[in-house]
C-alpha cells in the first residue's frame, strides 16, 4: 500500500486540471434482510420500491469473482474480502426505466461475538472505487473500526464496477487530452485548454450510454438506504472521506431517522460553487504549502534545506516552479519534471499525512536541482493514487465518473471567457498552484447533461449528532468548510487537529483523531464540540 491516504476532493479533468475544483461521516441484525414496509424508503406519491428494499446480498470470496471489473478492483485483496451485488433503479421516480447493479465489498469483523453491525465507507472523489480503496487499506486500515464493525463499501453508480461512465475507447477525454505540459501560464493558454476540454467532454454524450442522467449524489444517497436495508441494519453507520462527507450529509437530509453513527473526515462544502470552491481550494493548497515550508525553516539553516527564512523560501519555490514552465529538470526514473508534474507531486505530499514531512525535501530538490531522495517516489505515488492509476501504469475511469457526478450536482456552467477573466484571482490565491487550479472553474463547461442544485440542501432535522473532522491545514477540503457543513446540517459535533493532510483517520500520525473517532464509532462517546487535537 502506498502512502496516499485519501483521494483529493477535486475535479479531475484532462491532465493539467486534475487537481482542480471539488464537485467535488449497537448490536444489530446479521447481514441479510430484515426489511418491512416502514423501511422501504417510500414517500407519499412514490412508486413501490419494496422489491429493492427486500433484497438479500449474496456474499462470496472476492477471489472467486468472475466479473472482470470487480476482479480488477479487488486483485490482491486480503483473502477475507467478500464481494456481492445490489440492484438499484436508474431513477427512483420510475423504477421501470431500468436497473443498475452496484458492486459491493466487505471485510467481516473477526470479533463476531461483539459485532456492532456494518460500517459503510465512501472514499470520496467523487468517482473513486470503494472496492479498490478498501482493498488497499485492508481489514485493519481504519484504526479500531474493524474490531467492532463489518467494513462495507461499494462502487457508487457510474463508478468502477457499477455501470461506469465511459467516454469511449480509451476515453474521449483522454483521446482529446492536450499535449504534455499545456501552457497554462497565462490567460491565452487557459482559453485554448478549455476549448479542447469542452470538445472532449461534449463527445461523452455519444459514448457514455444511458447512465449519465442518473448519476449524482441524491440518487447515490438513496442507494445508500437500499444498501442499509439489504445489510439488515435499522440505522446506517457510515464513515465518509472528502466527497464522501457530502454524500453522508445528503443521506442525513433524506433519511434523518435512519442515521446511526456517522463520521465525516475531510469535510466537503455543502453547496459548492465552482469558482468560489476552487478558489478556496487554491488558497488552501498555498496555506498548506507555507505551513510545510515553515515547519522546516523554523528548525534553522542547519536542519532545513530551504533555509531559515520562510518568506524567502516561498519566493524561491514560486520562482522554481515558474522556471519549470520553460525548462523541465532531470528527475528519478529517467523522467523530466515539468511544472505540471511538480504540482501533482507536491499536492500529493500535502494531502498525505504520512508523507507530508517529505514536502520540504521535494521543494529543495526542485529549487536547487538536487536528488529528491524518497520524496520523489512518495510524491509520484500520491499523485498516481489520487488520479486512479493502477499498478499496471494505466489510469482507471475516475476522471469521467468524477466529472459526471460533479456536473450532475451543480447547475453552474462557466464559459471560457469567465474563466479567463478570473485567472488572475487564482494566481493571487497561489502563485504556485493557481495557474493550474483555475481550469477547475470550467469543470463542467461542455458537459452534455444539465445539472441541478438539489444536493445542496443538507439540513438534517431530527438526525442524531454527526461527528465531523478536518485538519487545520487540509489542502483539499479547506478547514473553513467544516463549520459551513456543520451549520448546514444542523446536527453536528466538529473537531480539528493542528496538523495537515487530508482525511487522516486511520493514519499512524493522527493518534488523537483516531482515538476520538474510535470512541464515537465503538462506544458512542462524542468529543466536546469545536474541540482540537494537538
Amino acid at each position: 500500500m502506498t502512502s496516499v491516504r485519501r483521494p483529493p476532493c477535486s475535479t479531475r479533468l484532462p491532465r493539467a486540471a486534475r487537481m482542480a475544483a471539488p464537485l467535488a461521516a449497537a448490536a444489530l441484525l446479521a447481514p441479510g434482510l430484515a426489511a418491512c414496509t416502514a423501511s422501504s424508503g417510500k414517500a407519499s406519491g412514490e412508486p413501490d420500491l419494496s422489491a429493492y428494499y427486500e433484497q438479500r446480498i449474496t456474499w462470496k470470496a472476492c477471489s472467486r469473482e468472475t466479473d472482470k471489473a470487480v476482479k480488477e478492483e479487488t486483485e490482491k485483496a486480503d483473502a477475507s474480502a467478500e464481494c456481492g451485488r445490489l440492484k438499484v433503479p436508474y431513477t427512483y421516480a420510475d423504477p421501470h426505466k431500468g436497473e443498475i447493479s452496484l458492486a459491493l465489498m466487505r471485510f467481516r469483523t473477526k470479533n463476531q461475538d461483539e459485532r456492532g453491525g456494518s460500517l459503510v465507507l465512501n472514499f470520496g472523489g467523487p468517482g473513486e472505487s470503494g472496492l479498490r480503496q478498501l482493498k488497499e487499506y485492508g481489514p485493519d486500515g481504519f484504526s479500531k473500526a474493524g474490531t467492532r464493525y463489518d467494513l462495507v463499501t461499494f462502487d457508487p453508480r457510474g463508478v468502477g464496477a457499477s455501470s461506469p461512465v465511459l467516454c469511449g475507447g480509451g476515453g474521449a477525454m483522454a483521446e482529446a487530452e492536450p499535449p504534455p505540459g499545456p501552457d497554462l501560464s497565462g490567460p491565452g493558454g487557459m482559453a485554448d485548454f478549455i476549448a479542447a476540454q469542452e470538445k472532449a467532454l461534449h463527445r461523452c454524450k455519444r459514448t457514455a450510454g444511458d447512465i449519465i442522467p442518473y448519476v449524482g449524489t441524491v440518487n447515490t444517497a438513496r442507494d445508500l438506504d437500499v444498501l442499509r436495508a439489504a445489510l439488515g441494519e435499522e440505522k446506517l453507520n457510515y464513515l465518509g472521506f472528502s466527497y464522501g462527507t457530502k454524500l453522508g450529509a445528503v443521506y442525513a437530509h433524506r433519511f434523518p431517522s435512519k442515521v446511526g453513527r456517522m463520521v465525516m473526515d475531510g469535510v466537503d462544502e455543502p453547496a459548492p460553487n465552482l469558482k468560489d470552491s476552487t478558489l478556496a481550494q487554491t488558497a488552501a493548497y498555498q496555506r498548506a504549502l507555507r505551513h510545510a515550508v515553515e515547519t522546516c525553516t523554523s528548525r534553522g539553516e542547519e536542519d532545513c534545506a530551504l533555509g531559515s527564512d520562510t518568506d524567502k523560501a516561498m519566493a524561491n519555490v514560486a520562482r522554481a516552479f515558474d522556471d519549470l514552465d520553460d525548462q523541465p529538470i532531470d528527475w528519478p526514473g529517467g523522467r523530466k519534471l515539468d511544472r505540471e508534474g511538480a504540482i501533482e507531486e507536491t499536492m500529493g505530499l500535502l494531502r498525505s499525512r504520512e508523507s507530508l514531512p517529505e514536502t520540504p525535501n521535494l521543494l529543495a530538490a526542485i529549487i536547487y536541482h538536487i536528488h529528491p531522495g524518497e520524496a520523489a517516489a512518495l510524491g509520484r505515488a500520491a499523485a498516481d493514487g489520487a488520479g486512479g492509476k493502477r499498478e499496471n501504469g494505466l489510469h482507471g475511469k475516475v476522471e469521467e465518473a468524477m466529472t459526471a457526478i460533479n456536473c450532475a450536482d451543480t447547475s453552474g456552467r462557466y464559459s471560457a471567457r469567465q474563466v479567463v477573466a478570473a485567472y488572475d484571482e487564482f494566481v493571487r490565491a497561489s502563485p504556485v498552484f493557481g495557474p493550474f487550479m483555475a481550469a477547475g472553474m470550467a469543470a463542467c463547461t461542455g458537459w452534455p447533461q444539465a445539472g441541478d442544485d438539489t444536493s445542496h440542501d443538507v439540513r438534517a432535522d431530527g438526525a442524531p449528532k454527526i461527528l465531523m473532522h478536518t485538519t487545520e491545514y487540509d489542502p483539499a477540503t479547506p478547514v473553513q468548510w467544516l463549520p459551513k457543513m456543520a451549520a448546514a446540517v444542523g446536527s453536528a459535533v466538529t473537531m480539528t487537529d493542528t496538523g495537515g493532510g487530508h482525511s487522516v483517520y486511520g493514519t499512524q500520525d493522527a493518534t488523537c483523531v483516531n482515538e476520538r473517532i474510535d470512541a464515537f464509532l465503538l462506544d458512542g462517546r462524542l468529543p466536546p464540540d469545536r474541540s482540537t487535537c494537538s
